[in-house]
């Protein structure tokens, strides 16, 4: 484009890139990704779950520029959910990081909000990690959601990670689950949507993006991380395709969303309040409060979004 020195080949779309054009031909990706999907809106607050993986930290520092551009306010949450050295680490990288983009962080301790962190509770469960931590983000990122009065939750899941696991499930039938792996999810009562800025942006396009502008992630692997699983089966596959077809993941994603209508099962249940909490829930009582209320011996929920208004009130926020 410019007779610089190319850092990358986009093969899909035949283009070599010096440093300054990789970084504006993501940036306008993923720009056009949240005006093509209808992801965010000016005047909007948008919460950002950031990690510290160079996922997130790709995202949070893209949306910092888009977001002067599109008029929207971005506010960063991190979970430490207690798992020794690598929780410390990551927070650390994400405090850092928002302070030097200015950007407001909101800290939810899991300790602090339970007396215990993610290792007690797994063992005191009796459940795999995976899918514990999945339940306790789930919840924590809403309740955050909710009480910092956010319009929508931008999560870092990139075009790799989404395929995946849009392909893991179609092979074992699970048909609706591939409805809440498109660019949004939309809202539901008091469940707020989410919406997938990097839907379109593979998982190598972070690693460059994060090396080229000198990004600080956590380069520590988390302990429960699954080795050798179906999903990494899966990913070889897609990465095979897209070898001999460059752009087939992207033609992917792109048919995924507009036929996402398709995958989803309508539901007879309507999305309730959770007796405790008030947190939404299909059930009498939300999987929060079940599973705090089973290994900590009463439910927790009424606690726990008792803790994060004190939070948002003291960082008035």
């Amino acid at each position: 484009m410019c007779g610089g020195p190319a850092v990358t080949v986009v093969r899909y779309a035949k283009l070599r890139l010096c440093r300054e054009h990789f970084i504006e031909f993501i940036q306008g990706r993923v720009l056009r990704c949240i005006e093509r999907y209808g992801l965010i809106e000016g005047g909007w607050r948008v919460l950002v779950a950031v990690s510290g993986g160079k996922d997130s930290v790709t995202l949070l520092h893209i949306l910092s520029v888009i977001s002067r551009r599109l008029g929207f306010n971005v506010l960063a949450l991190h979970l430490d959910l207690g798992i020794p050295d690598y929780s410390r680490k990551a927070r650390e990288v994400v405090e850092s990081f928002c302070r030097g983009l200015e950007v407001p962080l909101i800290v939810v301790d899991l300790k602090e909000l339970l007396g215990v962190g993610l290792p007690e509770l797994v063992v005191r469960g009796r459940r795999p990690a995976c899918s514990l931590c999945g339940l306790l983000k789930r919840y924590l990122i809403n309740v955050v959601g909710v009480e910092a009065r956010a319009n929508v939750v931008v999560l870092g899941h990139h075009l790799d990670d989404l395929l995946t696991y849009v392909m893991k499930n179609f092979l074992l039938q699970k048909l609706n689950e591939i409805s809440k792996l498109g660019p949004k999810t939309e809202s539901e009562g008091p469940l707020i949507g989410r919406v997938r800025p990097l839907y379109e942006i593979s998982e190598g396009e972070t690693s460059l993006y994060v090396s080229i502008q000198g990004l600080p992630v956590v380069d520590t692997v988390c302990p429960y991380k699954v080795v050798g699983s179906i999903e990494g089966e899966v990913r070889k596959f897609l990465d095979s395709i897209e070898g001999r077809n460059p752009g087939i993941k992207i033609a992917l994603a792109r048919g995924i969303a507009k036929n996402i209508e398709f995958y989803r099962v309508r539901s007879e249940s309507n999305v309730g309040a959770c007796r405790y909490c008030g947190m939404p829930t299909s059930d009498d009582v939300c999987a929060f409060c079940k599973f705090t209320e089973k290994v900590l011996g009463s439910p927790m929920g009424p606690v726990v979004r008792g803790k994060i208004k004190e939070v948002l009130n003291r960082q008035q926020l």
